[in-house]
């Protein structure tokens, strides 16, 4: 006679026995969820969302921020103007320091809005350089473009020496000082954006412009490394390096008469909008026009004497017999 089949144990007996092997160190196998498994589960996740949570506490309001405050050297004339109107058009106060012209320049600034303030130093002295970072520090700038530059057109040992040291003044040891004042309270803020206007005469030998193009190596070099120093702190450091521009600088270092003073060029206010893009997003470099571009990419393939040719040929005069008549026009070396 068949054994009759054994009746399965009552789910509270079937819990105990493996309770009860588990004690022993038994193995015990994962029971499979029964049909109503993945029904209970939803019921369970939907009594957890209406569980009470804890009080919310409302937001306060949003606070608005001041207006940034930026500090740009050169300020009064050529790249330098135009990139204090583009940051007082972002919604910068500007601090603009120069030699001169520093009212008339504030003045100006005052159509797009803001506290704007004038600051007329020597930043060849260290007095200058001293006085202008102890403002910049009391307004508590936090975006720095370093741009005031001079050049000097000739044969080195026909030009005067005085001139030569000026530009290393003003275009090197300047911006080294300033840097070295100011970066210690970006770094203690945890933010900053600094613009160093170099130039792509910087990437060649330039026969009758040597200091000038010179000291624009250096100031890219500068910033480049400073920038990877600074990786991680918050601080960016961006190149701006323009070709020709038409800026008042040409007829300063009179230069007007050279290949490079006839070429057509860009506005300083198109340079200017592509190097503040660069800057407030930290960009490491900027190079504005098709000028510019292309001298650096011929300065890339050419050998060093081959380069020093070619660029040495837009720092010399035109022949009167290629002159071509014309309303004098300002421009911009290579800043």
């Amino acid at each position: 006679m068949a054994a009759a089949p054994r009746r399965p144990a009552p789910v509270g007996r079937r819990r105990v026995a493996r309770r009860l092997r588990a004690r022993r160190g038994e193995r015990v196998p994962r029971r499979p969820p029964g049909p109503g498994a993945a029904r209970a589960a939803r019921r369970g996740r939907a009594r957890r969302r209406r569980r009470p949570g804890p009080p919310v506490t409302p937001r306060p309001p949003a606070v608005v921020r001041d207006r940034a405050n930026a500090l740009v050297t050169g300020a009064t004339s050529g790249i330098g103007r135009a990139l204090a109107h583009e940051l007082a058009r972002r919604g910068h106060d500007v601090l603009v320091v120069a030699d001169r012209d520093v009212d008339a320049t504030v003045g100006d600034l005052a159509a797009h809005g803001g506290t704007h303030e004038g600051l007329t130093v020597d930043l060849t002295t260290p007095r200058g350089v001293e006085a202008t970072a102890r403002r910049a520090r009391e307004l508590g700038v936090s975006t720095v473009v370093l741009n005031a530059g001079v050049g000097v057109h000739g044969a080195y040992a026909r030009t005067p020496l005085e001139a030569q040291l000026r530009l290393v003044d003003l275009n090197v040891r300047s911006v080294a000082h300033l840097t070295h004042l100011l970066l210690p309270d970006l770094l203690a803020e945890g933010h900053g954006r600094l613009l160093v206007t170099a130039s792509v005469a910087g990437e060649m030998p330039a026969p009758h412009f040597a200091t000038y193009a010179a000291s624009k190596a250096f100031l890219r070099s500068f910033a480049w490394s400073l920038r990877g120093e600074l990786a991680g702190t918050g601080v960016t450091v961006t190149a701006l390096l323009p070709g020709p521009t038409r800026t008042p600088f040409f007829r300063e270092a009179g230069m007007e008469r050279t290949h490079v003073g006839r070429l057509p060029k860009p506005s300083a206010a198109a340079v200017a909008r592509q190097a503040v893009d660069a800057l407030v997003h930290g960009r490491p470099e900027v190079v504005h026009g098709v000028q510019g571009k292309a001298m650096l990419a011929v300065a890339r393939v050419l050998p060093q004497p081959a380069r020093a040719a070619f660029h040495g040929w837009f720092y010399a005069p035109v022949p009167p017999s290629l002159a071509v008549p014309r309303a004098p026009s300002s421009g911009s070396p290579l800043r």
